[in-house]
């Protein structure tokens, strides 16, 4: 009898573990970033949720150069988003990058394929700031929802961009071949359009005519092979001089600036840079004449070069 009950006990407590187990809501941070077509992104605001709780969008002021693309955020506002309770298996941290923003119009760079309402690139790391492999796959049979409201905002942004909103729209994966309709679901309804996401990558969105027509597809974008840092052009220079650098991934950038003591003068990229070619321009204020060292931080790789400044 007391073996009995000790068996009952014992089964009793792994069927609770189990379920403990299975009810953990992982933790997710997200950080919210805007970046134009080939410029480092700015951060917006980050902020910490768990596996299941639904999450709104907040309000925030975008500052200069994208005060323009004020409009273009406001339009996600209020919108929601959530990961279904036992989608995840660890804590991750989520990158929310608004990208191939226009600095121009304050819409989407309209050269990346048709006009779209919705252009994020998700990049997600783990607790540890290792970048974990994309596609990121949610657990099978789960999602991650995005909800975004048809607000006045929202009406108001996607009327720039020429979009009818009456038209039937569609949130699709953006590839270099184009776009995938595969592991996405859209909704559209009169007050919202949700997307059911089951991997996180590069997600747009647009009219459903726009985004599964071949012709509308985007080219494939030119993506380097290698982290690299360029020698900067002209060198030695005076006022200014340019400094391009290649990555083959995502990443978060930092592009600083140091005097032959290894003292810092200037920083002239920290955030998150999408994979491709980019080009700053560096303009010494009140520098002397002198060598320099430009130093490129990204993906765990350190690169430098010198540089000779000469008034």
């Amino acid at each position: 009898m007391k073996k009995m009950f000790y068996y009952f006990f014992a089964v009793l407590f792994a069927f609770s573990f189990s379920r403990i187990q299975a009810q953990t809501s992982h933790k997710i941070a997200i950080q919210f970033f805007a970046q134009a077509t080939n410029v480092g992104a700015v951060s917006i605001y980050s902020d910490t949720i768990s596996e299941g709780q639904v999450y709104t969008i907040k309000p925030a002021i975008l500052t200069g150069n994208y005060a323009v693309a004020q409009g273009l955020y406001n339009a996600l506002v209020g919108s929601e988003f959530y990961f279904q309770q036992g989608s995840l298996n660890q804590n991750i941290s989520i990158i929310f990058d608004i990208s191939d923003i226009d600095l121009s119009s304050g819409n989407y760079d309209p050269n990346f394929g048709a006009d779209f309402f919705f252009d994020v690139n998700f990049a997600v790391y783990d607790f540890n700031g290792n970048l974990l492999p994309e596609p990121f796959n949610l657990n099978s049979g789960t999602y991650a929802i995005l909800r975004l409201n048809k607000s006045a905002d929202f009406n108001s942004f996607i009327s720039k961009t020429g979009i009818d909103i009456n038209s039937a729209l569609k949130f699709v994966y953006e590839v270099s071949t184009g776009f995938d309709l595969t592991g996405i679901t859209t909704y559209d309804s009169a007050s919202s359009v949700t997307a059911e996401i089951s991997h996180f990558s590069h997600i747009v969105g647009s009219t459903q005519s726009s985004v599964t027509g071949v012709e509308s597809q985007p080219a494939a974008k030119n993506i380097p092979s290698n982290f690299e840092l360029k020698q900067n052009y002209p060198n030695p220079f005076n006022p200014s001089t340019n400094i391009e650098y290649d990555l083959p991934v995502r990443s978060f950038v930092q592009l600083n600036v140091y005097n032959i003591l290894g003292v810092k003068v200037a920083t002239l990229v920290n955030g998150l840079s999408s994979a491709g070619v980019h080009n700053v321009t560096f303009s010494p204020d009140n520098l002397s004449s002198g060598l320099y060292i430009y130093e490129l931080k990204a993906n765990g790789l350190t690169l430098s070069r010198k540089m000779l400044y000469m008034k």
